[in-house]
């Protein structure tokens, strides 16, 4: 005979009473139709939409988190528990539907419990921390919004909460805790929110919250719901942009691909300085983080690849270069602190070496990223300076910027493993910041070139 598993009963049970105390009278979406984006999306077609093409929506579905959460089960037999789907699926976590993150890969797990879903964003009622997900959702089945005057839907009960208004700064408690992980041992691994606290965006009179920059408004007021008598409202944008990106099909992909295109090209302002060192030349490259409200490279910046490629001629020979990285090689293989640019973290276990999985981490991360602006107007540039050979100067200098979401080092690690598909090795897209890209021209030594910026939020 086939039984339900406990958990999966505790669900049914909670809609059961629910049902019966009354909590979604005839006319509202019942509990579980709450939990679903695809009852949102009858109302909110271009809301789910967006949402349904990003990282949220794609957070329990991607292979390599899948691929980590499961070898991070095995290594540490079990005790990872619900750490990384505390993120991936809080819903699921906060529902009692997922133990360990394992069920996310089961045929029959219901994909609405996958990923950040329009449900336990909007029913956020509390945040008690900085870190790791501590935010807890409304059980009165309550929609939170960002209108002080809410449309009292048919199909729900609505209420303005800050943490959905993307002006007001308790609107960061509800993404940033998502984006700060500490691990067990203290060790302050992810730090997006921190290093958001640390710069002038944070700061009361300039104040640019996480909705400001990754859910800009529409220009123009429209309906925010499919109903007969809804106001128009300025609609937010729910696809959310960032850096991460499927590698698998998924719904929008390539669109998604060209929003994060769109929104790394512009990060950083660079500048190259060429001068004489006698008996050879040198080549000073500067980059600043002009436009991220963190860090750059941020999140799981022990996984991302940001680097520079710079190339000295003279006509048209190739005198030195430094960060070309052949496709399909791991950057990491080419650069590293003493060795090119590179911009990422580097994580080390208890006998010193490097390690890529995050229970393996015994302290701090070496950073070697660009900091986000800290004060309004100050210029915080990262400096590397690179000597050409001797006897013979350039008459031209070129960079460029490049940056993978993930290294394929790390990616290589887990197919190494058994844990992840070598097929989604290839998957993995190499993005350009072509607003960075420079070329010195000379004619005379001792001069710089540098890209144009408009710093600040």
């Amino acid at each position: 005979m086939n039984t339900l598993p406990p958990l999966r009963i505790w669900s049914l049970a909670l809609l059961v009473v629910s049902l019966v105390l009354g909590a979604c009278s005839p006319d509202k979406l019942t509990r579980q139709e709450v939990y679903d984006p695809a009852s949102c999306e009858e109302c909110h077609p271009t809301h789910v939409e967006q949402w349904g093409m990003s990282m949220h929506a794609y957070a329990g579905d991607d292979p390599v988190f899948l691929a980590m959460n499961r070898r991070g089960q095995e290594e540490t037999n079990g005790e990872l528990g619900s750490f990384c789907i505390n993120c991936h699926a809080p819903l699921a976590v906060q529902l009692g539907e997922v133990e360990d993150g394992l069920e996310l890969e089961e045929d029959d797990f219901p994909q609405y419990f996958k990923g950040v879903t329009c449900a336990f964003c909007h029913l956020a009622a509390h945040s008690e921390g900085d870190s790791n997900n501590p935010i807890e959702i409304d059980d009165r089945l309550v929609i939170k919004g960002p209108f002080d005057d809410p449309f009292q839907d048919p199909a729900h009960r609505a209420e303005y909460s800050p943490f959905m208004d993307r002006n007001q700064r308790e609107s960061t408690e509800i993404c940033g805790p998502c984006h700060d992980i500490v691990l067990d041992n203290g060790v302050h691994l992810e730090q997006t929110y921190l290093e958001w606290q640390n710069t002038v965006f944070a700061d009361d009179l300039t104040l640019t919250t996480c909705g400001n920059c990754h859910m800009p408004a529409s220009s123009e007021p429209g309906p925010i719901a499919d109903v007969e008598g809804v106001p128009a409202r300025l609609l937010h944008d729910h696809s959310m942009p960032g850096v991460d990106v499927a590698i698998t099909p998924w719904a929008g992909r390539e669109e998604y691909r060209q929003m994060v295109q769109a929104e790394l090209e512009d990060t950083v302002r660079s500048e190259i300085c060429v001068d004489s060192e006698p008996p050879g030349w040198r080549v000073t490259v500067g980059l600043e983080n002009i436009k991220a409200g963190h860090s750059f490279p941020s999140g799981s910046s022990q996984d991302r690849r940001i680097w520079a490629q710079i190339q000295a001629f003279d006509g048209d020979e190739l005198l030195w270069e430094s960060g070309v990285v052949p496709e399909g090689t791991p950057a990491s293989e080419l650069l590293g602190p003493d060795t090119g640019i590179i911009l990422r973290d580097y994580l080390k276990g208890a006998d010193g070496e490097e390690v890529h999985m995050f229970w393996d981490v015994a302290e701090p991360p070496e950073r070697d990223v660009l900091n986000g602006i800290r004060v309004f107007g100050a210029e915080e540039i990262r400096v590397w300076d690179f000597v050409g050979p001797a006897f013979t100067e350039p008459d031209r200098v070129s960079l460029r910027l490049f940056e993978r979401p993930i290294g394929l080092d790390v990616l290589d690690d887990l197919i190494e493993s058994g844990h992840l598909d070598p097929a989604f090795r290839a998957e993995m897209p190499t993005f350009e910041l072509v607003d960075a890209a420079l070329e010195w021209t000379g004619p005379v030594l001792g001069t710089c070139v540098q890209t144009d910026s408009t710093p600040g939020p």
